[in-house]
């Protein structure tokens, strides 16, 4: 059983700068030190957990194994120090909530806001990002609650509660692009334009990919991947770039996003709905299963569609 802290914070440390010597700098330690500590590590666990080579280190497939289950238990410990300083009167909490940006710009401000009026002094952090991405921090304990659009389970993420709510995705355009001209397309009459999308091997990357297959039609390639939305409204608002998005982030008419517009494409549109995840290990704040709470029930409220 593992019990020194200060040895997973090593390993952590090491695993997430690739080099001893930058691990040593950031802990303020020597780097004999720091080699030492992770040499009891590894003779305790009997395994290499890294591969050193010119360049610095890499993890090793048992490094790799280790990786998600050290941050686990330092978060868990730093949960624990937070909880009990709260109850001191020390501190006054910290909830952490990673989240798709369609949330971010609908419900979630309104259930942080009420939290935090309830909770004067309590921080929360929120992490906006892809849903397969936010799920490996979930289950890392890099964050909480995720709030995202469902995927399957797995052995350190569970489903709290999925939504009836639909929302689809669709071609978007700025209002200016002369496709917009041409009235009601196919996918075929889109060869030769420039997209921007979330990154390969992501839920909205691939949803997108089987919409051409699916057509019996190649994928065309992609100009622009990130995992940044504002980067890519950017592109299609002011470059003619094309993107596939969910409806929530167009915009209700106010602002640079009213320029957003679906694309006329015979019969395009992908289907969603929210979910709501936890750790299946470790425990949760109060503040946290307060959030959670709130979180669920405006989840449950949604209604079984969204327009468009």
């Amino acid at each position: 059983m593992i019990l020194n802290l200060r040895e997973l914070q090593a390993f952590k440390a090491i695993a997430e700068l690739g080099s001893l010597g930058k691990a040593a700098d950031a802990l303020n330690l020597t780097q004999p030190a720091l080699t030492r500590t992770l040499k009891r590590l590894e003779h305790q666990l009997g395994v290499s957990l890294f591969e050193r080579h010119a360049h610095g280190t890499t993890l090793t497939e048992y490094g790799r194994a280790l990786e998600p289950h050290a941050s686990l238990m330092l978060a868990e410990s730093l949960n624990a120090t937070r909880e009990l300083r709260e109850m001191l009167g020390h501190e006054r909490g910290v909830v952490r909530v990673g989240t798709v940006a369609s949330a971010v710009e609908n419900f979630l401000p309104e259930a942080i806001a009420r939290l935090t009026a309830e909770r004067p002094g309590l921080q929360v952090h929120i992490v906006e990002g892809l849903a397969d991405t936010l799920a490996v921090q979930l289950a890392k304990g890099d964050v909480d609650l995720v709030i995202g659009f469902a995927m399957p389970q797995t052995e350190g993420v569970s489903l709290v509660s999925e939504s009836e709510w639909q929302e689809g995705c669709h071609i978007v355009c700025a209002a200016d692009h002369p496709l917009r001209e041409r009235g009601r397309l196919t996918l075929a009459q889109l060869d030769g334009q420039r997209w921007a999308l979330p990154p390969r091997r992501t839920g909205p990357h691939e949803e997108w990919q089987q919409m051409f297959w699916s057509r019996g039609l190649t994928a065309p390639p992609v100009a622009v991947e990130t995992g940044s939305i504002n980067a890519i409204r950017a592109l299609v608002l002011r470059c003619g770039f094309l993107s596939w998005m969910p409806r929530l982030l167009l915009g209700d008419g106010l602002g640079a996003m009213s320029r957003l517009h679906v694309l006329d494409v015979e019969g395009v549109r992908g289907a969603r709905t929210f979910a709501l995840y936890q750790r299946r290990h470790g425990t949760l704040s109060a503040a946290t299963v307060r959030l959670r709470d709130d979180l669920l029930q405006r989840i449950r409220a949604l209604p079984r569609t969204a327009a468009g």
